[in-house]
């Protein structure tokens, strides 16, 4: 009996060794955002804050060997960001001229609340959540989003993602803005007939439940062919993400992603309770492999450091978002802007500490 309660015991001591090993292990910091008119220098500074990967939101192939260069130079991995938005539809716009731009399509309220949100400051004195959980009725995000349902635009991505992984050293994919405007789902014709189509297959569903089943199906399928489509174009391309626009119905639902590095808001630029972050960090670091063996959990924190626009964050308030986020398992990091964390020396220094 005491030989097992000493074999116990070492157990316990070496698990609780384990876990403060772990805790007391930098974590990776990856970064939103690349400077493209200082970029040697910007890559400069983000490793010495502790960055050890870049996303940038640019897709033109020689930015992206003038960022993968710089990045090379300084130990650093460069990403290149896809978004179905403003960005795309230019592009698409280019490839299929005379065609309109497969935009998902809102209700009229919808369309209404977007309109109020856009005039004036009116998005910075009502409790607007940019894309996060929303905290309003009928909020929904001011971009435009291209429906997931166009098998067009969809091919157009795979050109997309041919044409960046082309480029010599770029490390991968990373997805941003996929998802849904109205947080919830598309009403153009095509959807609302899948749709149909989707509750004759599942009629024990409740409407509402059939709805959010079919959109979150759908979001989840795109993403996924998308990293499926980029491995195949290059067997060792790393995919990312960071899920945004929140699914309302699902809002951790980046599990359910076949890619290597999903992240997940742990943190959102406005303040969140300490029990929401701890919550969520935990969630996301401890199922990150439900669905997909490759998936590593990371946990996004939003900083911007743009007082008149969005609320204000100390370095106490950083710091406790951080350490919260890594107490409860995300050793992964992603943060949304990492130009605004390298330009204030108080902030940088707390992903220092944290991250290097």
């Amino acid at each position: 009996m005491r030989a097992i309660q000493r074999l116990s015991l070492v157990c316990s001591l070496l698990i609780a060794a384990a876990v403060r090993t772990a805790a007391d292990e930098p974590a990776t910091l990856v970064g939103w955002g690349v400077d493209k008119k200082n970029t040697d220098a910007f890559f400069a500074q983000a490793k010495d804050v502790g960055f050890d990967a870049l996303i940038t939101w640019s897709t033109e192939p020689a930015f992206l060997a003038k960022a993968v260069a710089a990045g090379e130079k300084h130990g650093i991995q460069v990403f290149s960001s896809l978004a179905p938005m403003s960005g795309f539809a230019r592009r698409w716009k280019q490839e299929h001229p005379g065609q309109p731009v497969p935009w998902q399509i809102m209700t009229e309220d919808e369309e209404a609340a977007q309109k109020f949100l856009a005039a004036g400051r009116n998005k910075y004195i009502t409790p607007y959540q940019h894309g996060g959980e929303p905290t309003m009725t009928h909020e929904v995000l001011l971009s435009k989003i291209i429906c997931l349902s166009s098998s067009e635009a969809k091919q157009l991505f795979e050109t997309q993602i041919d044409e960046i992984l082309s480029v010599q050293g770029i490390a991968g994919i990373a997805f941003d803005g996929f998802g849904y405007q109205n947080y919830r789902r598309c009403h153009c014709p095509r959807c609302q007939k899948l749709l149909d189509a989707h509750r004759k297959e599942h009629p024990d569903l409740a409407e509402k439940t059939s709805e959010s089943d079919f959109f979150r199906i759908m979001l989840v399928e795109y993403i996924n062919h998308l990293s499926d489509y980029a491995r195949v174009k290059r067997a060792d391309a790393k995919t990312t993400a960071h899920i945004w626009p929140v699914f309302a119905p699902e809002p951790l639902y980046g599990n359910r992603l076949d890619m290597d590095f999903c992240g997940q808001t742990a943190a959102w630029f406005t303040i969140w309770p300490e029990d929401k972050i701890a919550s969520y960090a935990a969630i996301i670091s401890g199922k990150a492999k439900e669905f997909h063996k490759r998936q590593q959990g990371v946990g996004m924190i939003g900083y911007y450091s743009r007082p008149n626009a969005f609320p204000f964050k100390s370095a106490e308030r950083v710091g406790l978002e951080l350490r919260t986020m890594i107490e409860n398992g995300c050793h992964r990091i992603q943060v949304c802007s990492a130009g605004d964390v390298i330009r204030n020396p108080v902030i940088a220094a707390v992903f220092r500490k944290y991250c290097k």
